[in-house]
């Protein structure tokens, strides 16, 4: 029996861990749930959480870098007085249950969940899972995971493959961009370039140097170049016909249904959405993400099919891998089945209800 519907979440960092958390939000939000985020003061999820009217409760955690550094003097204390000081909050608010979705700052929240003896879920967005998902998922009741290939980190019987909880509502629609608008093309084959929301400059400087390629080759280009890179990319282009570069553009969802073929990062939730929207994509994983995930999450899209993949240290080879994909793009498409991330939320949702109420041992 659930007592109450009270939820602490918590997920930080990047946006790859705080989308799916937000995503699993709205669908307790929805049913009448309350919640209580915690995550990092001065923080990327502590600026999209407010700005979501969800209260907020900040805490000072540190992650570990890879290398040496002074900070790390720091780490044990404070991560000591983060696990206290969630440990409080959480006896203090008695949540049905705490869910964490990645992050180092899910590490303090988990331990004090255990801790506080108040049942804790965890979701893992990647193939290969973060050092904090790795750890809380020995004392979860339940991991959710994205990919297959993480089953094998997590307990066998508490292991639930859901997918990547992702905003389906823009993405199950089939509005196109207004073409005149950007300047392009009605019949035009389009490349969509995703360097993520702040931008790849590997991945621009690339498309930069292989412009004409790309355009001898039929394809007029949407561009998301980051902020920081947008100005410099233009006047680069300056006004080249069959060319849109965007920082950002809330009508992303409707360029993935203009477009043939995507070129992009490895990000778990990109490749989500590019696989719900069913996209041939040309992959260049960022070579020193954390435990090299993204490699391992584009070698399993390339697996299904579903993209070719050029390391970045391969990159005098783009024109070749390019048009590996571009020149198959139908049997590509051909080999896509209906995305399991689409209903991924409402599956976690199901999951914990039941096994908060026994159902489900």
């Amino acid at each position: 029996m659930i007592n109450n519907k009270r939820i602490v979440v918590s997920a930080g960092g990047t946006g790859g861990h705080i989308t799916p958390a937000l995503v699993i939000c709205d669908e307790f939000l929805k049913n009448g749930w309350e919640i209580l985020y915690i995550g990092n003061k001065d923080s990327l999820e502590e600026k999209i959480v407010t700005g979501k009217n969800i209260p907020f409760y900040p805490i000072d955690v540190q992650k570990l870098y890879r290398n040496w550094t002074f900070q790390h003097v720091k780490f044990p204390f404070k991560l000591l007085n983060s696990v206290l000081k969630s440990y409080l909050k959480i006896r203090e608010y008695k949540p049905a249950f705490v869910i964490c979705t990645g992050g180092f700052v899910s590490g303090p929240v988990g331990i004090a969940s255990i801790l506080a003896k108040f049942p804790l879920f965890i979701h893992e967005q990647n193939s290969y899972p973060g050092i904090t998902t790795r750890f809380l998922g020995k004392y979860a009741k339940k991991a959710y995971i994205a990919y297959q290939d993480s089953k094998t980190y997590f307990v066998k019987n508490k292991t639930v493959y859901t997918g990547n909880p992702i905003y389906k509502e823009k993405l199950l629609s089939n509005e196109k961009i207004d073409f005149d608008k950007y300047k392009l093309k009605q019949d035009s084959k389009k490349l969509l370039i995703l360097g993520g929301s702040q931008g790849s400059l590997f991945i621009n400087s690339l498309i930069l140097k292989n412009i004409d390629f790309i355009q001898s080759n039929g394809f007029e280009i949407l561009w998301q170049t980051g902020k920081d890179h947008l100005k410099k990319i233009q006047n680069r282009i300056d006004n080249q016909n069959g060319i849109f570069a965007f920082d950002f553009s809330d009508e992303l969802h409707k360029m993935y249904n203009s477009a043939d073929m995507v070129v992009c990062r490895a990000g778990a939730l990109t490749l989500s959405e590019i696989e719900s929207k069913k996209l041939p994509s040309m992959i260049i994983p960022l070579p020193d993400a954390a435990g090299n995930h993204q490699v391992f999450n584009a070698l399993d899209f390339q697996n299904k099919g579903y993209a070719v993949v050029l390391e970045q240290k391969y990159c005098h080879n783009f024109q070749k891998v390019f048009l590996s994909c571009s020149e198959n793009l139908d049997q590509i498409k051909d080999k896509f089945v209906d995305s399991i991330h689409i209903e991924a939320s409402l599956v976690i949702y199901n999951s914990i209800i039941n096994t908060l109420q026994g159902t489900i041992k």
